[in-house]
């Protein structure tokens, strides 16, 4: 069973070194802070206690198990501004980068567009850089990679150990004027969603919102209901759909059940979407099981995917 505590009551008492080892751009993507270390074990208050993979990176960051104790969103929010010093929003610039020279003309177009549309510099690798090398260079320099592997292991291997989010080419640049947009219910949501923003600001551009729900339809209500599933992600929902009708654009919601990967899937098959755009939440299970699912069904084929990344350094040789 969970705890909820009242973080009023340790922010006070929050340990230095253990916010140096989750730094604010991580606290912020998993609403969660770690309070109070004992006996190799720290307690991390969070807005998602049921979210294994942020678990896992904590740990893995803390060197410790986690004890998760749940605090609302809004309070993780207010704790996360008081325990972390400001930082100046940088200019973080795009990386454009594949391994395979036939791609090159695709994977500059798009990194071009989405630097005009994210007003942010483009860096273009030679293609001669391994993977390795790409994953090594990106960090608060860079704020998204635009990439193309040549394989299935070079792909998988920028998924998973990318610290800053993928926008995965798969076909020619083509403007994106529709994207599905997945919501899990977790605290990338709102990473998830700012990466949409700026592609809703251009004239005619639209989303669909997929909020994901695993979950059986509500007893009494064969269908579910409209907002069945995870309360999280309704609030996301709503908060999303207010600001994006007070300026005006373009969004509506799709509705399903079943597997969250199902879910992607055939929506995507039955809609025209010219983006999927999905969170992280570790080393990527998710979003690889999704790619999996797409590429081999072949129901989709040709459209680029934004995957918003935890902004977390894999260490070499650290398995899943």
């Amino acid at each position: 069973m969970t705890l909820y505590f009242d973080l009023n009551t340790f922010v006070d008492s929050a340990d230095d070194d253990l916010l140096r080892r989750v730094d604010r751009r991580v606290a912020t993507y998993y609403l969660a802070v770690p309070l109070a270390g004992e006996d190799d074990r720290v307690t991390v208050a969070t807005a998602c206690p049921d979210n294994a993979g942020a678990l896992r990176v904590l740990e893995r960051l803390l060197e410790a198990a986690v004890v998760p104790v749940a605090g609302s969103e809004d309070e993780l929010l207010a704790t996360i501004a008081r325990l972390y010093p400001e930082t100046a929003p940088g200019q973080a610039a795009i990386m454009a980068w594949t391994d395979d020279p036939a791609w090159a003309n695709a994977v500059i177009a798009t990194a071009n567009a989405f630097g005009r549309a994210l007003e942010r510099p483009v860096i273009i690798l030679d293609a001669t850089t391994t993977p390795d090398e790409v994953i090594a260079r990106a960090g608060y320099d860079f704020s998204l990679i635009v990439a193309r592997a040549a394989d299935g292991a070079g792909l998988e291997r920028m998924v998973r150990r990318s610290p800053v989010s993928l926008l995965l080419v798969r076909g020619d640049f083509a403007p994106v004027e529709h994207s599905l947009v997945a919501l899990r219910g977790y605290g990338s949501d709102f990473a998830t969603l700012e990466r949409v923003y700026p592609l809703l600001a251009r004239e005619g551009a639209g989303a669909t919102v997929l909020p994901l729900s695993p979950g059986q339809p509500e007893s009494g209500r064969p269908n579910g209901g409209p907002f069945n599933g995870n309360p999280s992600a309704r609030r996301h929902l709503r908060q999303f759909l207010h600001e994006t009708g007070c300026r005006h654009f373009a969004v509506d919601i799709r509705l399903s059940q079943g597997d969250p990967v199902g879910q992607i899937a055939g929506e995507l098959a039955r809609g025209e979407y010219d983006l999927l755009v999905m969170a992280a939440e570790a080393e990527g299970d998710f979003v690889w099981r999704v790619l999996s699912r797409i590429e081999g069904e072949q129901a989709w084929p040709g459209r680029p995917v934004l995957i918003v990344k935890p902004p977390v350094n894999y260490e070499p040789g650290i398995k899943d």
